[in-house]
């Protein structure tokens, strides 16, 4: 089983998972998200890309996935004398986990004011969705308390 992956930032003015990842680390994410599941990744594909858009040194590139293994968002397999990286996760597994992660902080430390929230949200079944995994957030937090 995978280790949950390593998110200690929440940035709310930024889009997408830049809420929690910088953008190097976001930009070769998404690149190894928009490759093949089972399809590795090495340094030197992701530089390449990377070069073309931003003159970026591969050292960097090397170091920030390095990084994003360490943080359990890629995992690494060394083949011969090149390393090959593997997402942990695909980007919506990332996101929900993210989310999960956030809403469940929101909700220990402000169980009242995030319930009060969510009833007024315009969109209801999102509303109700988020709900729903409080709930699932409580029952855990209940199960582990009980242990």
């Amino acid at each position: 089983m995978t280790s949950e992956p390593e998110i200690s930032v929440f940035r709310p003015d930024r889009p997408g998972i830049r809420k929690v990842l910088g953008d190097l680390e976001a930009e070769i994410m998404e690149l190894i998200w928009a490759r093949p599941v089972d399809q590795g990744t090495t340094v030197r594909d992701i530089f390449e890309v990377l070069y073309e858009r931003r003159r970026v040194a591969y050292t960097t590139v090397m170091n920030t996935m390095t990084r994003l293994a360490k943080k359990n968002f890629l995992r690494v397999e060394k083949r011969d004398q090149t390393y090959v990286y593997y997402a942990n996760f695909t980007q919506q597994e990332f996101v929900s986990r993210f989310v999960g992660r956030i809403l469940e902080n929101l909700f220990v430390s402000f169980s009242g004011e995030t319930l009060e929230s969510l009833q007024a949200l315009p969109d209801q079944q999102a509303a109700a969705q988020l709900r729903q995994q409080l709930d699932e957030i409580a029952r855990r937090r209940a199960a582990e308390e009980g242990e």
